[in-house]
């Protein structure tokens, strides 16, 4: 598996953090999300179909480990930005290195606090 593009996030530590929540996300590491989500998180799945959510640490990282279940090859984020106690990522999830299959993700997150130590609420976009 190849994940690219947190190399380009590294001009504040706040963004930083967002970038590695994103790599962490792709290569399903619980441990690693589960640190960076508050022990009370909300996480709102946003698609076509409606919204699920997801509340507390372990349900919101049992959720956003059933993203990262279908074992996508290569990954790329395209940005990770912050302003506040605001994030936002965007980039894609591919199925294979030659595949035209790409999973478009858009993600926003809310920092418990200006420090940036986790997340207190995350909302993933997927079509």
């Amino acid at each position: 598996m190849t994940f690219t593009g947190t190399d380009a996030c590294g001009n504040s530590p706040k963004n930083v953090f967002v970038a590695e929540f994103e790599e962490n996300l792709f290569n399903g590491v619980s441990d690693s999300l589960a640190e960076a989500v508050a022990e009370d998180c909300v996480l709102q799945i946003v698609r076509p179909e409606g919204v699920r959510t997801a509340t507390g640490r372990d349900e919101v990282v049992g959720a956003l480990l059933e993203l990262s279940a279908h074992s996508p090859q290569v990954g790329h984020l395209e940005a990770a930005i912050t302003h506040g106690k605001a994030a936002a990522a965007w980039g894609y999830w591919q199925a294979e290195a030659d595949s035209v299959d790409l999973r478009h993700f858009s993600h926003t997150m809310w920092f418990t606090t200006h420090k940036a130590h986790d997340f207190g609420q995350i909302r993933v976009f997927q079509i």
